[in-house]
């Protein structure tokens, strides 16, 4: 609770801080839920202090005005000056109309920054635009909106910083971006390809308006447009028609979602990742929006080809239609139950409690757990995330795992384990669809570290146990006879392991060893980050190895292992760098996985983690040292992402293909793409080449149904 009123404070702050948004385009009634008040960059079609001269009154050792146009939202990266007052000065190539400007002070400390801002056309006569000299709202990472008094047209700008609440400190300003409206006036827009929309390639034909996509039936299908305006325009909102084709049959316009994409830092700059669930959002002068669009072809859709109309209303009536084209073809693909792709994404629930505020696993828990594992479920997961200790993965997570089953060491040394949250959580994820397969992490953990209650004097004790040695035995192995004894109770055991996460080789034998040793029944899962070599002898019955490891003679053994019923996978992680599912990844890489695995017969993907949140996941998406987005895929609501939508796009591609190889030999077209899915040649590939690839694929497979 106090987490959650922390949050709604923080919004309500920004809220009043940001007067543009509850003075001058959204009515303050309107500032919840619906109508996301916050982003960490607002996007605009251009960016006026590009290439612009810099000057300033003074400053700070190394602290110089380049981190002011630097694009960066990052309180160690700023403009510092001792003297007050301290006055950047700014000269754009050209004069350009104005209507506002975001400012960012420094903002690692609560500190308040009395300030104003004025423009000129010559550098000589000033005019004061904004003022904001009696500000008394501290600096946040979320920076200040700052309305001009009216529509300016200027070529040199002004900050001046009167005071600051730390005395003697002087000025500091991280970030400074300004509103351009010289564009053309209205609302316009354009339908997008599926690439990410910046600054640079937000505008184009605005001629093309109507979305055309094929589908097979079944699928999920994406489009993207983007809208602009010259002029601020409040309460932007989306709407889409059920889709028709000419004998009357209609994909419901439930099915058909329009959502707006929203910004987050990624490595501290701004990307479009985030489809919000917001129902309003404003439109400032100069700026643009991506819409993000959804459809869901039902299983059971005649073929044919369907229309329908998505439109993006805005205050005051002002509207903008786009056609939707949808081909639905005869093909079908099976519900995610049944595909065969092999999806083992780790969750990790206490991210979600923590974030917003309740206890674990209480009722409360569950109901903002149940929409993101069945949206897992949807997508053919068929791993459940078990902790069997504390800090399976030591500290490399914002927020700490623990065990689902608590162990009690009694007085007489023997122990007690309660089960009752484990049993419980199984059988959450297993009605949401995520499963059957049980991965639990782990006995051997990252640092060897356990834990466990001592019942004479209550105290937790965490000794060090490390795989092989006499203590590991004590500790595990009267746990695995009692585990594998409920297991069968539950009906469970066929489908559960003990899952390690990339441990060396000895460690992995002498694990697998004890779990042989006592509960046969209980199998072996890892991902492994070492050459297959080094585990010849250790019976994995469910590897993933590590995409840069993999080469022809591991591939052979994927065919050895299927006919052994064991499980194969590959995974990405903090690297490689590309391709992968970052915040900043280009789309065509999450599509690139899945056709990967189809290509080389691999049985699928893991990686950590869907809901691994950071602090404020829906403002900054890095974590720790690693990339931005590594740690999770969708968002706190839930929303989803443009790269979750795109790697379950992959898996679908994976899975046509699956169906197309059943009915025989793939189309010559299709089978020479496939040859082309190799980790070396995409790294090296830019993002141009691996796009087309992507696409060059997605075209025979559609070819190849047609023609079925």
């Amino acid at each position: 609770m106090r987490i959650a009123i922390q949050r709604i404070g923080r919004l309500l702050a920004l809220a009043l801080a940001a007067g543009w948004f509850c003075s001058g385009l959204a009515d303050p009634s309107l500032l919840d839920w619906r109508y996301f008040t916050y982003e960490a960059v607002t996007p605009q079609l251009a960016n006026p202090l590009r290439d612009a001269k810099l000057s300033v009154s003074g400053q700070w050792s190394d602290r110089g005005p380049h981190f002011v146009v630097d694009g960066k939202i990052d309180a160690n990266g700023h403009w510092a000056c001792e003297q007050l007052p301290a006055v950047l000065t700014i000269e754009m190539q050209k004069p350009t109309s104005l209507q506002a400007a975001r400012i960012w002070f420094y903002y690692g400390e609560p500190r308040v920054y009395a300030f104003f801002i004025e423009t000129s056309p010559d550098g000589t006569n000033w005019t004061r635009v904004a003022d904001w000299t009696k500000n008394d709202k501290p600096a946040t990472a979320e920076g200040f909106i700052v309305p001009f008094k009216q529509p300016v047209e200027a070529r040199h700008l002004r900050v001046t910083i009167t005071d600051s609440s730390v005395r003697g400190a002087g000025g500091h300003i991280v970030e400074f971006q300004v509103f351009s409206a010289s564009v053309s006036p209205g609302l316009r827009g354009r339908c997008a390809t599926l690439e990410r929309i910046t600054t640079e390639n937000a505008q184009g034909d605005e001629s093309n308006t109507c979305w055309r996509a094929t589908a097979w039936r079944n699928e999920r299908v994406h489009g993207q447009f983007v809208v602009w305006s010259s002029d601020p325009i409040p309460q932007l909102r989306l709407s889409a028609t059920a889709l028709r084709n000419e004998r009357g049959a209609e994909i419901p316009a439930s099915a058909v979602v329009p959502r707006f994409v929203r910004y987050v830092l990624a490595d501290k700059k701004p990307m479009g990742d985030i489809l919000d669930t917001a129902e309003r959002v404003d439109l400032p002068p100069g700026g643009f929006r991506p819409v993000w669009l959804t459809v869901s072809v039902p299983a059971r859709a005649k073929p044919g080809l369907y229309r329908g109309t998505l439109t993006v209303t805005g205050a005051g009536g002002r509207h903008l239609p786009f056609p939707l084209e949808l081909k639905v073809l005869d093909a079908r693909l099976p519900d995610p139950a049944e595909w065969a792709f092999y999806l083992d994404l780790w969750q990790h629930p206490w991210a979600v409690a923590r974030y917003h505020g309740v206890e674990p696993f209480s009722p409360e828990h569950y109901r903002f757990l149940e929409p993101i594992y069945r949206e897992l479920g949807n997508a053919g997961q068929k791993t459940l995330t078990v902790t069997i200790t504390d800090l399976p993965w030591n500290h490399q997570n914002f927020d700490a795992y623990h065990t689902m089953i608590p162990r009690l060491k009694n007085k007489d040394g023997s122990w007690s384990f309660d089960y009752t949250l484990f049993d419980e959580y199984v059988a959450f994820g297993r009605r949401c669809g995520v499963g059957p397969h049980i991965h639990c992490y782990t006995m051997a953990t990252w640092g060897n570290r356990v834990s466990y209650t001592d019942g004479e004097t209550g105290d937790i004790v965490r000794p060090v146990v490390r795989p092989g040695t006499p203590e590991h035995e004590a500790y595990w192995g009267p746990f695995l006879q009692d585990f594998e004894r409920h297991l069968k109770r539950k009906g469970w055991v066929d489908d559960t392991y003990i899952a390690m996460d990339e441990r060396g080789p000895e460690d992995t034998r002498a694990t697998a060893d004890c779990v042989k040793k006592f509960a046969p029944r209980i199998k072996i899962a890892m991902p492994g980050n070492q050459p297959p070599s080094k585990f010849k002898g250790i019976d994995l019955a469910n590897y993933c190895q590590f995409i840069g490891h993999i080469d022809e003679p591991f591939l052979k053994e994927v065919v050895e292992r299927r006919a052994q019923g064991k499980t194969t996978t590959f995974y990405v992680c903090c690297g490689p760098r590309r391709p992968n599912t970052f915040t900043f990844s280009p789309t065509a890489e999450p599509v690139w996985l899945g056709l990967y695995a189809a290509a080389n017969n691999l049985d699928g993907f893991l990686r950590w983690s869907f809901v691994n949140w950071p602090r404020d996941p829906l403002f900054d998406s890095s974590f720790g040292p690693w990339p931005a987005g590594d740690t999770f895929l969708i968002y706190p609501g839930p929303r989803s992402s443009i790269r979750w939508e795109m790697l379950r796009d992959g898996i679908e591609e994976a899975e046509k293909i699956r169906v197309l190889r059943a009915k025989g030999d793939l189309a010559p077209n299709l089978r020479d793409a496939l040859t082309e899915f190799d980790f070396k040649r995409a790294s090296k590939m830019d993002d141009a080449a691996l796009s087309a690839l992507v696409q060059r694929t997605r075209l025979a497979i559609e070819a190849a149904a047609a023609a079925e």
